[in-house]
Parts: C-alpha cells; sequence; structure tokens
C-alpha cells in the first residue's frame, strides 16, 4: 500500500487516516491497539452485508464462496450485466467490499453507498470483485477466502484470480481495475493471459519504478517501514496478507508485457507527510517522507509512459484511497475503458 491506509476501530471509536505501507501501494494498514470490533456481518447496514450464497445456482446477482481447485475456496461477488466483465482488485488487505464504500467526511469515515464504483460500475456492464486470501472487510472480518502461507506474491495472486474467474465461469472478456497492490496483479494477468483482457484501469498502482526512483539505502528505509506495518497487522491477524514489493517488483519486470488495449492510471496527489513519518523506523532521515514522495509521483509517470496512448489523471484531489475519496473519478475511467474496448473489432486485445 505505500501510500496511504486506515486505523480501523470499533463503531465507538474514531477512525483517523494515515499513509500506509504494506506492498508499497497496498490496500490499508489494518490496526485495532485501542478498541474492539464486530465480527460479525450485523456491523454492516443489513442492505451492504455481505450474503454468502454456498449454492450452485448463479443468478445476476451473487456472493458466494468459489472452489478453485487444491483445497481453496475464495469468495466472490458480482452483479450487473453486459461485456466485457469489469473484476474490481482490491489493495492488500483489502477485500471486496472496499469498492462498496464511500469517504464521508474529513476524518476518513466510510459508509456504503450507492455513489460507490462497485455499484455504480453494475450499472452499465457486469462488474465483479472478490477476496484475496488474509483479507479484511471494512467491518473487520476476517475474510472466509481459504488462507494460505505468507507472504503471497502478485503472480500467484493473478494465478488464484485465472482460478477463480474460470472456476466460476465468470464470462470474459474483462476490464480490469486493480488498486494499490492490486494493480501489479492486474498487469500481470493482462500479460500471463492477454487474450482475456480489453482494458486496464490502475488506480494509484503499486509501481516497480518506486524502487528505480529511490537509491537502495532509501529503498531499504521502505522496507523497513513496510516491515513495521506487518508486524502491527500480524499482531491482530495472524494470517493477514503480506507482500514483499521487491519480489512484486521482479515480477512485474519479469511478466509478458501487457497487449495493446486501452489504458487509464488514476494517481493521487494528496500527502500527509507528518503521518507517514510517525510510521517510519527511528533512523529514517528527517526528510524521507518528501523524498518519498517525490519518487511516487515520479514513478507513477513512469507507469503511465509504459502504455502507449494511456491517459494519465492526476489531478484527483484524492490521497491512496481514490475508490473510497474520488468514486465517480474511477467510474469514470472503468465507463471509458469499457466503451473503448466495446469498439474494439471484436473487442479483443491487439496482438
Amino acid at each position: 500500500m505505500g501510500l496511504s491506509g486506515m486505523v480501523r476501530r470499533g463503531d465507538r471509536c474514531m477512525r483517523r487516516r494515515f499513509l500506509g505501507s504494506a506492498g508499497v501501494l497496498a490496500g490499508p494498514v489494518l490496526l485495532l491497539a485501542a478498541c474492539s470490533i464486530s465480527t460479525t456481518n450485523a456491523a454492516l447496514p443489513e442492505s451492504t452485508a455481505l450474503r454468502e450464497d454456498t449454492g450452485a445456482k448463479t443468478t445476476t446477482s451473487f456472493a458466494r464462496m468459489v472452489d478453485i481447485g487444491h483445497g481453496r475456496m475464495m469468495y466472490l461477488e458480482c452483479h450487473g450485466n453486459g461485456s466485457p466483465t469489469v473484476v474490481l482488485v482490491p489493495g492488500l488487505v483489502a477485500a471486496a467490499d472496499t469498492w462498496r464504500y464511500v469517504t464521508t467526511g474529513p476524518g476518513g469515515d466510510r459508509k456504503p453507498s450507492s455513489s460507490a464504483v462497485y455499484p455504480a460500475v453494475g450499472r452499465f456492464t457486469r462488474v465483479c470483485s472478490y477476496d484475496r486470501p488474509g483479507t479484511v472487510r471494512e467491518n473487520g472480518k476476517f475474510t472466509t477466502s481459504s488462507t494460505v502461507a505468507q507472504p503471497t506474491t502478485a503472480r500467484g495472486d493473478a494465478a488464484d484470480l485465472h482460478a477463480l474467474l474460470k472456476a466460476a465461469k465468470v464470462p470474459g472478456p474483462y476490464v480490469l481495475a486493480g488498486w494499490s497492490a492490486g494493480g501489479p496483479i492486474v498487469r500481470i494477468y493482462a500479460g500471463e493471459y492477454p487474450h482475456e483482457v480489453s482494458g486496464l484501469v490502475l488506480v494509484d498502482a503499486e509501481s516497480e519504478f518506486l524502487q528505480s526512483r529511490l537509491t537502495p539505502q532509501q529503498f531499504g528505509t521502505f522496507l523497513a517501514l513496510i516491515r513495521n506495518d506487518d508486524k502491527k497487522r500480524i499482531a491482530q491477524w495472524k494470517d493477514v496478507e503480506r507482500q514483499n514489493p521487491a519480489v512484486v517488483f521482479g515480477q512485474v519486470r519479469a511478466a509478458p508485457p501487457v497487449p495493446k488495449i486501452p489504458v487509464v492510471v488514476l494517481t493521487g496527489d494528496e500527502f500527509d507527510p507528518d503521518a507517514f513519518r510517525a510510521r517510519l523506523p527511528a533512523h529514517a532521515p528527517a526528510d524521507f517522507p518528501q523524498v518519498f514522495w517525490r519518487a511516487q509521483r515520479a514513478s507513477q509517470r513512469d507507469l503511465a509512459q509504459q502504455f502507449p496512448g494511456a491517459q494519465h489523471i492526476t489531478k484527483t484531489r484524492s490521497d491512496h484511497n481514490i475508490q473510497n475519496n474520488r468514486p465517480q473519478l474511477v467510474t469514470d475511467a472503468v465507463r471509458e475503458v469499457v466503451e473503448k474496448a466495446r469498439r474494439r473489432p471484436g473487442g479483443t486485445p491487439s496482438s
């Protein structure tokens, strides 16, 4: 997550945001130091509580566990109609329901909303999202997806997503939208399965160019920050999702190239250096937050340049959590890619 995460507390506790890291730009950093949380779906309003249908019947909308083989199950939810199917890939630790929530105030509180990305995209095409192993839902409940050894890798996550979509018979082609640590997953997926992907939306996605924009010593400081975050999450959830950004970046570099498909890159443009500094190890240079932020912005430009013709949206008025803070911006980007994909001959990627 590298940029922004959140501290999740119980319903009676104040929620605050800070710039977090655990896979560079992965999903939320989840810390529950002072307050307990509910671990049941009752913590969500009845209309938005996750309903897990374990039956085999697939209707227009469903939320169920899917057998992906090798004794493993993964949670998947889909709704809406149309092609291409949009698959929303959350950031590190974040579960499928992150795409259902919007930020409601300066304190970072979130609530489910019909204007969130998941329901909004479902009004113009088929949309799905899922829980990777070790992720945590907005109410603090640990995912029901089967646990696996941690840390995981982006390449392994791409293979899991492929197995999940095939096992659930989710029709392609797919427009993949990856937030944070979901970015490398969707890029590797597009390279590994080029004939299945007709577009990408990268939402403040992790970029391997962050490493090259930092000196080895600076990158080491960043890795130390990630290890600190990991320890805090493991104290709350033993099997919580973790990744090593150096491994992820290496896998992205080694992956087959993304085919010629429509791409939109959205980049967060807000940063809280004080919140970031609070998470740094004691030996970190005083100016490291500023060093990191310059490298992050440059790495996003580098990322966008990897896709000729890609649209790069840099004025987002958001921190890392663009899908929650500016859901309409993400929905519009997805719609644009979907419409471009529909106009392509056969709706398939170019070789």
